[in-house]
């Protein structure tokens, strides 16, 4: 008969730890990702900076570190209630909402220089639309809704099986402790 959970452990506990470390690889995974986006963005500069390309130097270090606020601004809107509107609210939401299309329309500019025009009207065309979706996202869906639309998980429902002993088992076939 095997147990459901070691001896002198809670399973809420068990299901804290397994949390811990699904937390934990996603702290990783952000380090890794951090890691490589410092990494190219100091090579990009230095590139651009060796070809005396200044507004390039600019706009990767503004793409940068505006990835971090909008990435910390996401973090402190979904921490807060759901269920109430504030103004830091609103204030997370306008700045996600302008740094995201500023970097997308950052890129459309840089990259306008050197593609054609069928490439430049796409990337600008993207650019806007997604603007636009994001834009949609943030305060008319969730002005319509009363909660936030993306990146909200309420819940997590967390199942425990019973242990082989409490299941109908067949008496013919024999356990590991039998053999």
């Amino acid at each position: 008969m095997l147990p459901n959970h070691f001896h002198g452990e809670n399973p809420t506990s068990l299901a804290r730890n397994n949390c811990n470390v699904c937390s934990e690889s996603l702290r990783f995974t952000h380090s890794i990702a951090y890691f490589y986006l410092t990494f190219n963005s100091i090579r990009t500069i230095c590139r651009a900076y060796m070809h005396n390309d200044i507004p390039m130097v600019a706009f990767i270090v503004f793409a940068y570190f505006s990835y971090f606020i909008v990435d910390h601004c996401l973090t402190v809107f979904n921490r807060l209630p759901s269920d109430e509107e504030s103004p830091k609210k609103e204030l997370l939401k306008v700045t996600i909402w302008s740094l995201t299309s500023a970097i997308m329309f950052g890129f459309a500019y840089q990259f306008s220089t050197f593609m054609g025009p069928t490439v430049v009207l796409l990337m600008y065309g993207i650019a806007i639309v997604s603007s636009a979706i994001l834009f949609y996202a943030h305060f008319i869906y969730d002005a319509q809704r009363g909660y936030k639309a993306f990146c909200s998980v309420k819940s997590i429902k967390i199942l425990q099986f019973p242990a082989p002993a409490d299941r109908d088992v067949d008496p013919d076939i024999k356990t590991l402790e039998e053999v």
